[in-house]
């Protein structure tokens, strides 16, 4: 006899279809009585109803779909039926093989360690009715839970490095409080992090205002997190000197009030770069004693003739070091390079130990300077030099407790000898070129300071000396695609966000286009998709077809994009798409059927999220499609309450000036037109200034309501220029992109806070 049969045949007149859809017959209600109105149907758990011909006896059958399902429901019942308004204690239920019901729990259940059996006295069955009912609500109301896997930290690291390279603050904060709330990384570290990330955002204030400022100052830190503190102090407390360069002002302050607080920042300008941070060492070179004449003159180099900021550097560079040193008689090397550490001279203290031969001492220094310096060419150099000292010396430094931790943490950098390891142990290596790096992402042994040796590359190496070698080129883009163990591709992966910082930070070098093909393909074809990593894509799609490409190379370019648009699953993946609509409208199109099935697929995505796209996107996306020549690509624009919900935040510019700074003419236009659709009554003003200092500009600074600069597409000298002119009561926004949309982007978030201060819905 069949289950079916069994439970539902004659005896009972019940099909299975009627106890799945809760269809119980008239007759069979009256037979088996009102508690089989409501009987618990959940996936993991059945009741099922029996009336004994013989006696007439109501026994319930509990069928679950596991062992665990059935320790659960044996929990339940026992709570709210139990041995009051039954028979059911919770022990194992024996079944009788040869009653065929009970035979047929069997043969559904295996052993029967998953169904139990309980009857209920006649007297009591509506009570007990109440008691199931009640349980079965409880089920229907608890709410579902959604076990919860933390990313691994590499990953969300990864997205963390995209979003600052794409300048969304919004996608680095939600990393953070992933990896706060997982656990997975401490206090001191997420504070790092989130100083980065301010940094990213120009938010120098709100740097210098951390409450654990004081701590950051005196604990070391990655070289990154120091090159922000440099740049946040600058901001704040010298940049105003620059207007008229006022460099002797400029060092009084530094001497009396940036030096003193600040000095730790200032110990090694290794593995740091950056206007500000040049600016501020070019003022510790004129504050030290002795000054640092040779570090002003190596900075002053890295600015040509002409190049922005020049003048104000040349003039710090020049202004008078106070009186000359006293003649110091000659010392021994070591005892002077011990001196310059102690006086916070790191860099002056390596130049000298490095050329000293090895000895625990010169050893101690140079491990000691390494840690400060934070490069991959310091590390290298103190490590060779314990790898020649004689074997007592060498564990003498490994079990002090100071210098060995130190050690520990330089040899992490090193390259894992092959497994099985030679009987001669290969001298300790850090790899110097990105070649090299890839081809150690190949080996068996896992490199677990593989991202942070591509960080610190990322910084240190020189991308000019790599694009005038093409055999250098050519192995490095087949090593980027190249085969690796599954630990390997983790790593290219995790460190891809600092390739693409290196490759693409002097522009789209045509040298380098085979690197940027395959870097392309390296982040198109990662499965976990995020809104930053998109940008990303974008910005190295956007270089390969500023360098040209085949009809063909534009069609895969192309469809990857939308793909990876598509798979973002989110409506906040609609300015990035604007942005990329943007960079087809500005660049050379050798295949126009391509881009319309672009502009129709973002279409899609627009009305797909209607309800989530603002009023001045879907004005965008007409105006861009209309350049595009595919209007009707577009259709008509959905979710009219959405949209005219959005337009009071629009009418609030009215008789407001509004002043856009961006390289890219094209996308300034695009945003004026937009803005003037969106709200008529407003002044718009738009400048492309390549030096700054146009009286327009000016004007504008002076007087605008609201000053959107695209940093990413601006020239540094008319940034400055235009914030020198701000009156810090006029609102000055930051566009993360260098697209229009990201510059419309920066002007609705700004509303937006401003109506929700103002209680505004």
């Amino acid at each position: 006899m069949s289950f079916e049969e069994a439970f539902f045949g004659p005896g009972n007149r019940l099909r299975w279809e009627a106890i799945r859809t809760g269809a119980i017959s008239a007759d069979v209600k009256s037979r088996l009585g009102p508690f089989l109105d409501d009987l618990a149907r959940a996936p993991d758990l059945i009741v099922l109803p029996r009336v004994r011909e013989d006696d007439g006896r109501v026994q319930w059958y509990v069928l679950c779909a596991s062992q665990r399902a059935a320790r659960v429901a044996r929990d339940e019942l026992r709570a709210f039926l139990g041995p009051s308004y039954s028979d059911f204690e919770g022990r194992p239920t024996t079944f009788d093989a040869s009653d065929p019901v009970e035979a047929a729990v069997l043969a559904r259940c295996g052993s029967g360690s998953s169904a139990f059996r309980l009857e209920v006295p006649r007297d009591l069955l509506n009570a007990a009715r109440e008691r199931l009912l009640m349980l079965i609500r409880l089920r229907d109301d608890r709410p579902i839970r959604s076990a919860h896997h933390p990313r691994a930290v590499g990953r969300v690291l990864r997205d963390f490095e995209y979003g600052l390279i794409a300048g969304d603050g919004e996608a680095a904060a939600g990393c953070i409080r992933e990896l706060r709330t997982a656990g997975q990384l401490g206090a001191t570290n997420l504070l790092f992090l989130e100083v980065r990330r301010l940094a990213a955002l120009g938010q120098w204030n709100a740097i210098l205002a951390l409450p654990e400022l004081a701590g950051l100052l005196a604990m070391p830190r990655p070289r990154r997190v120091t090159e922000a503190l440099i740049r946040a102090v600058y901001a704040v407390q010298l940049r105003e000197f620059e207007d008229g360069e006022r460099a002797s002002e400029a060092l009084a302050r530094f001497r009396t009030e940036v030096f003193v607080q600040y000095r730790e920042l200032f110990r090694s300008y290794a593995g740091l770069s950056g206007y500000e941070v040049d600016a501020s060492f070019l003022l510790v070179s004129a504050a030290s004693e002795p000054p640092r004449q040779e570090l002003a003159q190596a900075i002053l180099r890295r600015y040509p003739d002409g190049t922005a900021g020049r003048s104000y550097l040349a003039a710090l560079a020049a202004l008078p070091s106070g009186p000359a040193p006293h003649a110091i008689p000659s010392r021994n090397p070591l005892s002077e390079a011990q001196e310059a550490f102690a006086l916070a001279d790191v860099d002056r203290a390596y130049d000298i130990v490095s050329s000293l031969p090895p000895s625990f001492e010169t050893c101690a220094l140079l491990l000691r300077c390494a840690r400060e310096m934070g490069t991959l060419t310091a590390a290298q150099v103190a490590l060779a030099s314990v790898d020649r000292l004689p074997d007592r010396q060498r564990r003498q430094v490994a079990e002090h407790a100071m210098l060995g931790r130190f050690l520990e943490t330089l040899q992490a950098l090193v390259v894992p000898p092959p497994t099985p390891a030679p009987a001669a142990p290969p001298p300790a290596e850090i790899p110097s070129s990105w070649a090299a790096w890839l081809q150690r992402l190949g080996g068996n042994e896992p490199w677990r300071s593989a991202v942070t040796v591509a960080e610190a590359a990322a910084r240190e190496w020189n991308l000019d000396a790599l694009a005038s070698d093409g055999e250098a080129i050519t192995k490095t883009a087949e090593l980027i695609l190249s085969d690796r163990p599954p630990w390997g591709q983790a790593a290219l992966r995790d460190a891809l966000p600092h390739l693409v910082e290196f490759f693409l930070s002097k522009g789209a070098d045509a040298r380098l286009k085979p690197i940027f093909e395959n870097l392309f393909l390296s982040i198109a074809v990662d499965d976990q998709v995020s809104l930053p990593q998109v940008a990303t894509l974008l910005r190295v799609a956007e270089a390969r077809l500023q360098l040209g490409v085949s009809g063909t190379e534009y069609s895969e370019i192309v469809h990857q994009l939308i793909c990876t648009l598509e798979a973002a699953e989110s409506p906040a993946v609609a300015d990035v798409a604007l942005d990329a609509m943007d960079v087809l409208a500005s660049e050379v199109c050798p295949q126009t059927r391509e881009r319309e099935d672009f502009v129709a697929r973002v279409a899609a995505i627009f009305h797909r999220w209607y309800r989530r796209i603002d009023t001045s996107q879907w004005a965008l996306l007409r105006r861009l499609a209309d350049e595009l020549h595919v209007p009707d690509a577009v259709g008509k624009q959905l979710g009219g309450e959405a949209a005219a919900g959005t337009v009071s935040i629009w009418s609030t510019l009215e008789r407001k000036r509004v002043a856009l700074y961006s390289l890219r003419e094209p996308a300034l236009r695009r945003v004026h037109s937009t803005l003037l659709e969106l709200c008529p009554n407003i002044h718009v003003e738009a400048f492309s200034d390549r030096v700054g200092g146009s009286p327009a500009l000016r004007a504008a600074s002076a007087t605008a309501d609201i000053f959107v600069l695209a940093t990413a597409a601006a020239k540094h000298a008319a940034t400055l220029y235009i914030e020198a002119n701000r009156p810090k009561s006029h609102v000055t926004l930051y566009a993360r992109g260098q697209g229009s949309a990201s510059l419309l982007d920066a002007i609705r978030e700004f509303l937006v806070r401003t109506m929700s201060g103002r209680g505004v819905g």
